[in-house]
């Protein structure tokens, strides 16, 4: 579960999926609904919860719903600027049994600042997974790819190395909330697939060092099947059978399967970046009764709902269509096409005829 337990942010990202606020919203969840809600997501199987924004550490009582989450036998996570995270506020998160912090920077210190909308935003970012490291809290390093910051990756990277971090997450854009209107400014296929190969072979380094960093890429599932498709390449068709093997197991995009949201209001959607799907209402609905909700079923069999390219796809149960929210932000259909699929379409066995089509149907 990602749940925005605010919906206010010191900061004013302009990929923010959740569009936050400057100031605290009065629609935030009460303190005995967000207890009464951990409790019926503890009764129904949720195990992990990641407490987002906003910016969670603005919510007054942030501290006594990680503590309950972790009494009920939910492993809570943060997910923060950092901004707000000194010694103090780093051990008391280990206390009340977060285990990991994941903080974004988005560029090297003039770039994020700007970027973020806050000065010092870099500095205080870096000391706050400083603190958390040094509570004992597993960390992790996030940065949402553009455009304006791609040639920023390795300065990225390099600071998460630096700063002793377990994981440096690369998350792709996702056309929700403000992100929306920065879509115009995302990678093309090319520009994407050439950072990905980058990427690639930087984290095959960090693996032969024996390093302690390790890179993981979101928010588009089409990743694995390049990934695939180099390891393939470098290292022979041996080594790429486990590697499908695991991917196969990881299933491609669960929204709505093995991962949920809740928003600041209570409203359940099938994951963080997708609000105009509403499974339910938390403030007048049992966790229990969302869980019903028919697009979840609907969503279990997505790969024989897909359309265009991700229905033709040879790879689509590796990826099942990566994120709905692109195809409605930019097809208004559920089931069209991700528009941001890495892959080429010689490579997935999308024939040209069958694209001119589609296209006629909008895809």
């Amino acid at each position: 579960m990602v749940w925005n337990v605010c919906l206010h942010c010191n900061m004013t990202c302009p990929h923010c999926y959740a569009a936050a606020a400057t100031r605290p919203s009065p629609k935030d969840l009460s303190h005995d609904d967000a207890l009464r809600v951990l409790e019926e997501m503890a009764a129904c199987g949720v195990r992990v919860v990641i407490f987002s924004g906003g910016e969670p550490l603005l919510r007054p009582d942030l501290f006594e719903l990680l503590a309950r989450a972790t009494q009920l036998g939910i492993a809570p996570q943060l997910s923060s600027n950092g901004s707000l995270i000194d010694a103090n506020a780093a051990e008391r998160l280990a206390s009340v049994g977060v285990r990991y912090v994941g903080v974004s920077i988005d560029g090297v210190r003039a770039f994020n600042d700007s970027y973020r909308g806050l000065d010092g935003g870099y500095e205080s970012a870096v000391s706050g997974l400083r603190a958390a490291r040094a509570a004992g809290l597993r960390t992790g390093l996030r940065m949402t790819l553009t455009r304006g910051n791609a040639d920023q990756v390795d300065a990225v990277r390099t600071l998460a190395e630096e700063l002793g971090v377990s994981r440096f997450y690369v998350s792709h854009l996702v056309y929700s909330g403000r992100g929306f209107r920065l879509r115009e400014e995302d990678l093309s296929r090319a520009e994407v697939r050439t950072l990905l190969l980058e990427i690639f072979e930087a984290a095959d380094a960090l693996l032969d060092r024996d390093a302690g960093l390790r890179i993981v890429t979101g928010s588009n599932d089409s990743d694995g099947v390049l990934l695939l498709g180099w390891i393939r390449e470098r290292y022979g068709e041996t080594a790429a059978v486990p590697v499908e093997a695991l991917l196969r197991e990881r299933g491609g995009n669960s929204a709505g399967e093995k991962i949920l949201n809740i928003d600041h209001q209570g409203r359940v959607h099938p994951d963080q970046f997708w609000r105009s799907a509403v499974l339910g209402d938390l403030r007048s609905q049992s966790f229990a009764s969302v869980l019903d909700h028919p697009l979840r079923e609907q969503l279990r069999h997505r790969v024989e709902r897909l359309e265009g390219r991700c229905g033709a796809c040879s790879w689509v149960e590796l990826c099942r269509g990566s994120h709905r929210e692109r195809s409605l932000a930019v097809h208004g259909g559920t089931w069209g096409p991700d528009p941001a699929c890495v892959m080429e379409d010689s490579e997935i066995g999308w024939r040209p005829e069958t694209a001119a089509r589609e296209a006629q149907a909008g895809y």
